[in-house]
């Protein structure tokens, strides 16, 4: 948690600092959807994951420093994780993940004549979200845990790298992202016992309004 107020009042100060330029600053709101899905390295890396849709939503800003380049952060709720299917002496079974971040990215942007590109990495701290398991006639959802303990789901901390381009029309722009996860989100008393790396990977289709020139 305290890492988490660092980050959110290193945005916030962010913001604060960039108002001092009014003129080259851009505010507004961000939302769209993710397709997400997890990579599994070591002991687990033959289980067959699926990509789950989900959402991203937040309010972001963005500071030109030149006519064209310019740096880009924002607070956005993100949701990730994957979907297994399985089938077991004839039954079909199903489990599905959820967990739901607020990342802040930082990132380099450009633009030029409507087009938009931007790259940067990011730092996700996790909030809540459930497991849903479906088979053999029952269907079980359970909260997910952030924590380093063997009975958490997820480590609390997120990070990796996000590239995205795209267009803009007017205060309007259209944009299509993929973030890399770099983190090892499995809990840390977990990989202590196993050899096991797991990483979030987010491919983004957005849609943000923007205020200010």
């Amino acid at each position: 948690m305290k890492i988490m107020k660092q980050a959110i009042a290193i945005a916030a100060l962010l913001l604060v600092g960039i108002t001092t330029s009014n003129a080259q600053l851009r505010f507004g709101i961000k939302a769209g959807l993710n397709l997400a899905n997890i990579n599994f390295e070591g002991d687990y890396d033959e289980i067959d994951t699926k990509t789950i849709p989900s959402f991203h939503a937040g309010p972001v800003i963005e500071f030109g420093i030149t006519e064209n380049i310019g740096i880009g952060s924002g607070l956005i709720v993100s949701g990730k994780g994957f979907k297994v299917e399985e089938e077991i002496l004839g039954e079909k079974l199903k489990s599905t993940s959820n967990p739901i971040y607020l990342q802040v990215p930082v990132t380099l942007n450009y633009s030029n004549s409507g087009f938009f590109a931007a790259i940067g990495p990011y730092v996700g701290f996790g909030l809540f979200g459930n497991t849903k398991s479906e088979g053999f006639g029952d269907d079980e959802t359970d909260s997910i845990e952030f924590g380093n303990t063997e009975n958490d789901d997820y480590g609390p901390l997120d990070f990796g790298a996000s590239i995205e381009a795209g267009y803009g029309f007017g205060a309007l722009r259209i944009t299509a992202s993929y973030g890399l996860g770099l983190a090892n989100v499995i809990p840390k008393d977990v990989t202590d016992l196993i050899d096991e790396k797991a990483t979030h990977n987010v491919i983004g289709v957005s849609a943000a309004y923007l205020f200010g020139k």
